[in-house]
């Protein structure tokens, strides 16, 4: 069986980011993730669609610039 979640430090590789910066958007609820005890878990299709929702709100927001 595949593993269905990843760490902080796996997300931040996944996504292209920063460690710190997962940290502070899970802190402002801001991307989805699941707690177990102290650990902070991500399931990757719960994170692909974030991605999605993210990039179709970029370009929205980049059309009502213009």
């Amino acid at each position: 069986m595949d593993r269905q979640t990843i760490s902080v430090k796996e997300a931040a590789v996944y996504i292209g980011v920063s460690k710190d910066l997962i940290y502070e958007l899970v802190r402002e609820s801001k991307i989805p993730h699941l707690k177990l005890n102290r650990r902070i878990l991500f399931r990757i299709g719960c994170l692909n669609d974030w991605l999605t929702t993210q990039e179709k709100l970029s370009v929205q927001q980049d059309n009502n610039l213009y």
